[in-house]
């Protein structure tokens, strides 16, 4: 049986950051490296290459990271992919700006 590996809490938690700033740099870029994912969300390099060395195949040394292979597998790794059906209980103020929101309409 082979045994899992634990990522430490403070790297999870800090892999949807990674993830918004790559889907912003998709934009304009194809590939990015430790050093400006560092500068962008204010880690050092070594800090963002140590975060995704917990998960392999992440980009190679002098080449640094492909941004839609990362973005994808980033998206693996925190689930975010999965459609979730959600209920709203109250149509309130809250409830009608929710019902509202334009954003919900590409999901």
């Amino acid at each position: 049986m082979e045994k899992r590996k634990e990522i430490p809490d403070i790297i999870v938690g800090r892999l949807p950051r990674y993830l918004r700033v790559l889907i912003n740099l998709k934009e304009t870029k194809v590939t990015t490296n430790s050093h400006e994912l560092g500068l962008l969300l204010g880690y050092s390099a070594a800090q963002v290459r140590k975060d995704l060395s917990q998960f392999d195949g992440f980009g190679k040394q002098g080449t640094g990271y492909n941004i839609e292979s990362l973005i994808n597998n980033l998206e693996e790794i925190l689930n975010v992919k999965v459609p979730r059906g959600i209920v709203l209980v109250g149509i309130g103020n809250l409830g009608k700006a929710i019902l509202h929101y334009k954003g919900f309409e590409k999901l």
